[in-house]
């Protein structure tokens, strides 16, 4: 099923990236767990990339990454509610699974 490999596979390695993204924007981990809805200690995960195994997979998909770097600006200039987020991620899923 493509949304069970997308949770499992592929959105830990999106929310690696924009969580590392917003850190180096100059976000605290706190402040990146309230964006992205998730805690503080996953945030760690990601930034140690512990998490998010299929990053590089990301990178080769200029499609995916593209649409990753808009929602990492979306996520800086405002603050998204937790279902604009989740239909974020969906379009994402969908340019992965289409290419």
């Amino acid at each position: 099923m493509k949304c069970e490999k997308f949770v499992n596979d592929y959105l830990p390695a999106i929310r690696a990236i924009i969580s590392n993204k917003l850190i180096h924007f100059g976000l605290t981990q706190q402040e990146v767990a309230d964006k992205l809805y998730l805690s503080q200690g996953g945030i760690a995960l990601y930034k140690k990339w512990v998490r998010g195994k299929k990053v590089k997979e990301m990178g080769e998909k200029l499609k995916v990454k593209e649409k990753i770097e808009e929602l990492a600006r979306k996520i800086i200039s405002n603050d998204l509610k937790e279902e604009e987020l989740e239909k974020e991620y969906c379009e994402i899923c969908r340019s992965i699974f289409s290419s």
